[in-house]
This record gives C-alpha cells, structure tokens and sequence, in this order.
C-alpha cells in the first residue's frame, strides 16, 4: 500500500528500489501517476513509506460477491487516459480454476514481470499477487459497443449469465481493468441505476417520455449563434412510440443523413440482416478499397440503438464519423446529398 499526495492510500506494486527510495505504481491508476516514496520513515518527511499490502487499505478483491457495484475500464478507452463505469458482478469465479480467455476487455498497460524464478521476463498487464481469479460483470454503458441486442436472462448449465462482450464480459479480478467502486469516479446514488439496465453515468443527457402536456424542452444550442456549429446532441433515454420509430438528432446540417437513414431502417431484410448479427461473418475486412468492415459494424451498432427500445432520439454520431473517415466530403456540417450519403454507405 502506498500514499499519494492527496494523502489517500491505494494499493501499489513497488517498481525500482535504491538505497533511500522506492517508486511504487497505483494499482488501477496509469503509470504517469508513479511516485517515489521514502524507503523508511524519516523525520520531517511529508509522505510515508510504503506499506504492506492491505494494512491501510480494504481486502476489498477478496470479499468480492454476486451484486456488488465495481468500476471498470471502458472497453475502447485509451490506455493512458482510460474511462471508468460503474458495473455489477453477475458471477465470481473459484480461486485455482483454469483462467478464461478474455474477450471484450479493455487495453492495460503491461509491465517487465522481472524474469527470475517463475517468470518469464515478458512485458504483460498487472496481475496483484499473481492472483488469477476472474469475476463475470455487466456494464449497462457498454451496450453500445455490442453489435445485436443484449441477452435478457440468459444462462449457460451451470446457470452462470451468458457474456456478451464488452457489455458483460469475465475480467481479472486482481488487474487493472476493475477497481472498487467510487475510485475514479462519484456516482450519485439511485440516478436511475440499475444492475441490468441503465446507468447513471450512460451516454444520454436527460430522461425523455412522450407527454402530450409536456412543455417543450431546449436540450441543447449553439454557444456562438450559428446554426450547426457549437452543438452538442447525445441520445435521449426513453421508451419510442413503437419499436424502431425513434427520431434522429441533427448534428448540424445532417438532414440529408437522418433521412436516408429512417428510410433503409424501413428495409426489413437489410435491418435483420444487421440486428441478427449475420453481418459479422461476411465482413471483408482485408478489402485495401473498403473500410475494414467499420462503416458496417458502426451501422449495426447504430441499429442497436433504434430498435434496442431504450432510446426516444439517437444521435448517429459514431456512423457519421466513420463514414467521414472514408468520404472526406461530409466531414463538416454542410448539406449534402441524401443519395450519395446512401451509395457511400452502402458500398461501406
């Protein structure tokens, strides 16, 4: 256990050592946050020195059980800059099983294992203690990521919820991907979390019903004036007037866009062709003309989101950024031609 200069203790894993310092890493924390410590308490010294390991903080890991709330990375987070969400345990796994192969999970740092006695001497992620057991989470924000609806109560023989990577996935319970909750992050208790649903931390900005009665609600505007520049238009949570007919954001100008894309969600075999996942063996992601099958699996994930049912209003961002990146002419908010937004996206 080690101290920071916010006089907090984490637990820490000690990386040099010389005859009057130690530099110690912040388990969970990037490595730009090492710290060089004192070896031994000195008079006068502002910071102790370290401490062993769970004598100032909680044996939290090993009390871990079904229900409790973790925070975990985000899976497409960068590694030195990584998000953190708030997550249930839906299953723990038994000390001394056979690890699973993780999928889904988030990119960590890796570090020199030393080599000696047992080690190999490759970089690989932290593991405390060289512990293996891995625990099964939810993370409501992650249903975004994955391609086809989320599984509802679906369990394997031995009754154990079924992944769906990143949305629920196994992590190591002793690496860097999961930490104790409130770590990175205060949640506000009750703000329409739940373990299986949505999240206080989710990507909408405001909870959104269909009320006749309703007075209008300004959701965003523009901080200089002119229309299409300064927005900033997320998703809205909340229940559509019918499965799929969920409105479409303008992000500036993007009428040409949320058109054509009302229109092919109208197409059943295409839009069950995306929401049953088959996409996924036919994508061609070796093509040097193609996209390497991003523009489909962000229309699939798009597609997730109209007919998910959690949704009132999307915002298309993420397809509209990965078009862009292959037909340069829409990377702005001018108007454009719903036609040729469609044969670029089709031909993606």
């Amino acid at each position: 256990d080690a101290q920071d200069s916010a006089r907090k203790w984490y637990e820490a894993v000690v990386r040099e050592v010389d005859e009057d310092t130690v530099k110690v890493h912040f388990v969970g924390w990037g490595s730009k946050w090492d710290t060089t410590l004192p070896r031994r308490r000195r008079e006068g010294s502002a910071m102790p020195p370290p401490a062993p390991l769970w004598t100032r903080t909680s044996k939290w890991r090993e009390r871990i059980a079904v229900g409790d709330e973790v925070e975990i990375r985000e899976s497409t987070s960068v590694v030195q800059r990584p998000k953190w969400h708030r997550a249930v345990v839906l299953a723990v796994g038994f000390e001394g099983e056979v690890p699973r192969e993780i999928e889904g999970g988030a990119p960590l740092e890796v570090y020199d294992d030393g080599g000696g006695e047992g080690k190999t001497g490759r970089k690989r992620p932290l593991l405390l203690m060289g512990r293996t057991r891995q625990v099964l989470v939810e993370v409501p924000q992650e249903m975004h990521n994955i391609p086809t609806s989320p599984l509802r109560h679906k369990t394997n023989a031995g009754g154990v919820p079924i992944p769906q990577p990143p949305f629920r996935r196994w992590v190591n319970l002793y690496s860097e991907e999961i930490s104790r909750i409130e770590t990175h992050k205060t949640y506000k208790k009750g703000a329409g979390w739940s373990g299986g649903g949505g999240s206080a931390s989710s990507p909408a900005t405001l909870r959104y019903t269909m009320e006749s009665k309703r007075e209008p609600v300004e959701i965003m505007k523009p901080f200089n004036g002119i229309h299409g520049g300064g927005f900033v238009r997320e998703s809205l949570r909340g229940i559509p007037a019918a499965r799929g007919t969920v409105g479409l954001h303008n992000l500036g100008n993007s009428c040409y866009m949320n058109s054509i894309l009302q229109c092919i969600n109208q197409i059943k075999p295409i839009t069950g062709y995306f929401l049953e996942g088959d996409y996924q063996k036919e994508l061609n992601k070796a093509n040097p003309l193609g996209s390497g099958g991003r523009v489909a699996t962000a229309y699939g994930s798009f597609l997730n989101d109209i007919w998910g049912g959690e949704y009132s209003v999307v915002a298309p961002r993420i397809l509209k950024q990965t078009v862009s990146m292959f037909a340069q002419q829409f990377n702005n908010n001018y108007q454009h031609d719903s036609q040729e937004f469609c044969q670029y996206l089709m031909d993606g």
